[in-house]
């Protein structure tokens, strides 16, 4: 017996000098993410569309490929039938001449798959091999047939070697092989192959482009509404026209969902821009109603004046007096303007706090006092001059004494205290009166005229101490009245810029 031939396959390689200079790539930068929301999700759905075609024809070429396997492996099987009918005969009595002759009656026949070599191992592992080759050469058995009892081997060159034990009972008479030219089914397979895979591409593509454009257009009304809320948001929204509508009913109800939502925008826009024009205007009168409140105290301050330079306009002292009153109640009439409309706008001039402001407040409330008959007291402990805004304190002062005024039955007293704390100015205003109830105090809830009105003495009142960054404290019972105290931070006189 010879031995089996080793298989060997050998491939020339040739490689060419290795560049040493530096090569320059260029790379084109590109993202998916980069491409919209309309171009993107299209795109997805034709590659999800192209590798499911593709990998179900895949998987049936891979099943049909075995298929053909197993069908070329039962013809094999098929085939050794046949031989193992013709040699077992003469197997049985170790005739090797009639096994030979019955081999070569093989060979003799074909139709269909042709058999390249045949041959029969005994017991004795003595091998009796025909080729068909017109040489008469036959090459060596493979070793796995002499290793194994049957088998099946697969050459690169298509051909396969089909071998089985001819055995009867417990019995083997020997083996018999078959070397088979199975390349014509190989070739015919891949062909069939490589046909199936580029037609496979062809439609995959066709079904890939179909569903992009398919997907376009079921996306066209999302798009639509897409670019309409980024206009919106960049703009006024703009309702859809009835021409770009699409035909299908649940699209069309969305388009009118977006259409009812750019009306009602619109509605509640004018509605808006209605109620701020309202609000302006409430602003404007109630900043003209401050003005009027806060203009006629010194106005009051004045008339006394003038009465009093009436009855004492011989007097030089009183003269001269009264004329310096006068002039400042001027200025305070501007000021009283700038005050009101400091709490509209930030507050251009500045000075300081000085104890003719003080003076001039007891004459402001004086005539009030006086009308009134309500005792007036001013306790004022100040030096000449203090780092806090005038102007303010002096609206503070005359809002909360006024009001103090008009909560004092007759007989009552209204006082002014002014004292030097920690780094503040302590001012209280105290009253008489019956006290705020629980409800907060009325008398600040008043407007110029005394009745229940909008309260815009304690509006500004609120807004000069916050702005002088101060606190303010009541104390009030029916017994003793009610007392206001304002804790204001002495600052600088840097604050004049």
């Amino acid at each position: 017996m010879s031995a089996p031939p080793r298989l060997s396959s050998s491939a020339k390689t040739t490689s060419g000098p290795r560049s040493t200079h530096p090569v320059r790539e260029r790379t084109l930068k590109f993202s998916i993410a980069e491409l919209p929301v309309a171009i993107r999700l299209p795109l997805a759905a034709a590659a999800m569309i192209f590798l499911a075609a593709v990998a179900s024809t895949q998987a049936a070429l891979f099943v049909m490929t075995r298929h053909s396997e197993r069908q070329t492996e039962l013809l094999g099987q098929v085939y050794l039938d046949g031989l193992s009918a013709a040699v077992l005969p003469y197997a049985r009595t170790g005739d090797a001449a009639a096994i030979e002759d019955a081999l070569r009656r093989a060979l003799s026949f074909h139709e269909g798959i042709i058999e390249r070599q045949v041959g029969f191992v005994d017991s004795r592992e003595t091998v009796i091999t025909l080729a068909r080759d017109e040489t008469g050469t036959p090459q060596p058995l493979p070793g796995a047939i002499t290793a194994q009892p049957a088998g099946v081997l697969r050459r690169d060159d298509g051909s396969v070697w089909f071998w089985r034990s001819l055995q009867i009972g417990d019995r083997s008479y020997g083996k018999v092989a078959a070397h088979l030219d199975a390349s014509g089914f190989q070739g015919d397979r891949e062909w069939l192959r490589w046909l199936l895979f580029f037609a496979d591409l062809v439609f995959s593509g066709l079904c890939a482009i179909a569903g992009f454009f398919m997907m376009r257009r079921i996306q066209q009304p999302v798009t639509i509404i897409a670019q309409r809320l980024y206009q919106a948001a960049l703009g006024t929204p703009k309702p859809i026209e009835a021409a770009s509508m699409p035909d299908e009913n649940s699209s069309r109800m969305m388009f009118h969902a977006f259409n009812a939502m750019v009306h009602a925008s619109r509605e509640r826009e004018s509605m808006l821009a209605h109620m701020a024009e309202q609000q302006r205007k409430a602003d404007l009168g109630q900043l003209a109603a401050v003005i009027a409140h806060e203009v006629r105290n010194p106005l009051a301050g004045m008339r006394t004046a003038i009465s009093t330079l009436r009855r004492f306009g011989d007097q030089a002292p009183t003269r001269d007096e009264t004329l310096g009153f006068l002039d400042r109640g001027v200025d305070a009439l501007g000021q009283v303007v700038d005050a009101t409309l400091a709490s509209y706008r930030p507050q251009a001039d500045w000075r300081p706090l000085t104890r003719r402001d003080f003076d001039d407040l007891r004459l402001l409330v004086e005539a009030d006092s006086r009308a009134r008959k309500v005792t007036l007291l001013f306790d004022v402990a100040l030096p000449e001059s203090l780092p806090v805004p005038a102007l303010e304190v002096r609206q503070v002062l005359l809002n909360l004494l006024l009001n103090a005024m008009r909560a004092t039955p007759q007989g009552g007293r209204v006082g002014l205290s002014a004292r030097i704390g920690q780094a503040s100015l302590l001012l209280a205003v105290s009253d008489t009166g019956e006290g705020i109830p629980p409800s907060l105090a009325r008398v600040y809830e008043q407007g110029p005229d005394g009745l229940e009105g909008p309260g815009l003495g304690i509006g500004i009142v609120i807004r000069l101490v916050e702005r002088l960054s101060g606190r303010i404290g009541i104390d009030a019972s029916p017994q003793t009245g009610t007392t206001v105290t304002l804790t204001l931070p002495l600052g600088s006189e840097e604050r004049q810029s």
